[in-house]
């Protein structure tokens, strides 16, 4: 069985796109779906036995044909309920589909946008568990990888210029989550790239949020048991999870109380991770507002 993730064929359109405007000019950008019809999709089972509906529900979610009934189709094809543990479901079809779901979540002419983040969540939710049991009969590690590599590799540059042009904490903090949580799966590159964003940081918010993010992403091996995890782990995890559901988001005085925590998780192989630049890091942080400074630990 193939488990390998697919690499969709890039147009001439995609490379003059990404090589010229990078995320900013959306209009000249080429479709979403630019690659599908380069997967061989007979080869590539969905969690309900199809080979043949999951490019037709992607299609269906960018032309804005019944969004929502196609979303709600792909949730259970490519990421539902296991039947028998906890944990979510998925197959060949599920890695295959990612890097589409990864850019229509990122393109702002996607009519159901937050529809597909939400999916792209629950694709998250099942990356950060790990294999916790055989889907279909295959141990479903080399899927979550592919999946995972796919989360942070599509258009990296995208969800890096979302976490400064989007206003919305919440939208932003789920962005933070599937980069935090698929960077292990993409070497040390993505957690370096957040590190940067650390530092290019405008405002204490931003600062502490993708300072939560680096450490969770830099934390070393993604499936160990969450029994034998360390403890900040952990509490970064939960306020990863809940940052991204909330609306109301997860509270300012908490959220700098665990960028200092997570501050002192910063790994050295880091560039500029050295002392002097993470206590200077420390004190940005005691410029947030009165409201968000932490009053002591819990």
């Amino acid at each position: 069985m193939d488990v390998s993730q697919p690499k969709p064929a890039r147009t001439a359109a995609d490379r003059e796109w990404r090589a010229e405007d990078g995320a900013a000019d959306w209009a000249r950008a080429p479709s979403a779906l630019a690659g599908v019809d380069a997967i061989d999709w007979t080869r590539r089972h969905d969690c309900l036995g199809g080979v043949d509906r999951v490019p037709a529900l992607l299609g269906r979610v960018w032309d804005g044909a019944d969004g929502a009934g196609a979303l709600a189709e792909l949730f259970e094809r490519l990421v539902p309920d296991h039947l028998i543990c906890p944990a979510v479901c998925l197959r060949d079809a599920t890695p295959a589909a990612a890097p589409f779901l990864a850019k229509l979540a990122q393109d702002p002419r996607t009519p159901s946008r937050e529809g597909v983040m939400d999916l792209l969540m629950r694709l998250v939710d099942a990356v950060d568990e790990g294999p916790v049991e055989a889907c279909f009969g295959v141990w479903p590690s080399a899927w979550l990888t592919a999946c995972g590599r796919a989360l942070c590799t599509t258009r990296p540059q995208v969800w890096f210029a979302l976490l400064d042009a989007e206003p919305d904490a919440r939208r932003r903090r789920r962005v933070l989550r599937l980069l935090a949580c698929a960077a292990p799966f993409d070497g040390g590159g993505p957690a370096a790239r957040l590190w940067r964003a650390v530092l290019d940081a405008h405002g204490p918010e931003h600062l502490a949020e993708r300072v939560i993010a680096t450490a969770y992403a830099s934390r070393g091996d993604p499936w160990v048991w969450r029994e034998d995890e360390e403890e900040w782990v952990g509490r970064l995890r939960r306020w990863l999870e809940e940052g991204a559901e909330a609306a109301s988001g997860t509270g300012p005085e908490r959220t700098v109380r665990l960028a200092r925590l997570a501050l002192e998780h910063v790994p050295e192989w880091l560039p500029d991770s050295d002392p002097d630049s993470v206590a200077a890091l420390a004190g940005l942080l005691d410029e947030a507002p009165p409201e968000a400074r932490p009053g002591g630990a819990r």
